[in-house]
């Protein structure tokens, strides 16, 4: 628990260095799971390009319109949990959930769920953005060939390329196994918090009956 005003204000403010905060407060990035997993993916599928007679270019153009097609109904479902996450009102359950916690650097389960939702959200919208920027570079690629005259050059920033957007886009749909759990864990709060409250009307009233 924190009392010193300025420490209440450092934790709550609106900034995207605190949203961040808030996400690696209780483990570093790195040692994430999900990045890991994501990481060891882009890596294994860039050595396997270049063991095959596929080109890295073709296989992360590939990768870059099947992203395109996906990403923006990911990133509609995250947007859509993210907003009914903010814009609950429940203020038994909100005391609940607000407490700050020691093994998270005193931020609250509630901060950590809107951490999680927003770095979800924020990493999909640079996955789209780079792939974005990718698929634009493709249309373009063919003038830097004859101006540059190195197909080696075109195709080191295409392996490079592949295994940026190998990494956001599984990174992108794995953190959502992570909001899923968040969400969870938000839905199974409520349910415990009506669930006592219940119980202790129903006790409360068996024992004014039987005072009666």
């Amino acid at each position: 628990m924190y009392s010193d005003p300025q420490e209440i204000k450092d934790k709550h403010k609106g900034d995207i260095p605190t949203l961040w905060k808030i996400y690696v407060s209780d483990k570093p990035f790195y040692k994430n799971f999900y990045f890991k997993i994501s990481i060891g993916f882009s890596i294994t599928l860039t050595i396997l390009s270049l063991m095959s007679h596929i080109s890295s270019y073709t296989l992360m153009i590939k990768v870059i319109n099947t992203t395109l097609n996906i990403l923006p109904n990911l990133l509609g479902f995250n947007l859509g949990a993210y907003i009914l996450i903010v814009g609950f009102g429940g203020t038994d359950i909100l005391a609940t959930i607000t407490k700050p916690l020691a093994k998270q650097s005193d931020y609250s389960f509630y901060q950590k769920l809107n951490g999680v939702l927003g770095i979800a959200v924020i990493v999909q919208i640079v996955t789209l953005v780079t792939s974005f920027s990718l698929n634009l570079w493709d249309s373009i690629q063919a003038d830097l060939i004859l101006s540059i005259g190195n197909n080696y050059f075109i195709e080191l920033v295409s392996l490079f390329g592949l295994f940026i957007v190998v990494f956001l886009v599984v990174y992108s749909i794995i953190l959502l196994v992570n909001v899923v759990k968040h969400v969870f864990m938000f839905a199974q709060t409520i349910h415990f918090c009506i669930y006592t409250e219940n119980l202790r009307k129903k006790n409360d009233n068996e024992n004014k009956k039987q005072m009666n």
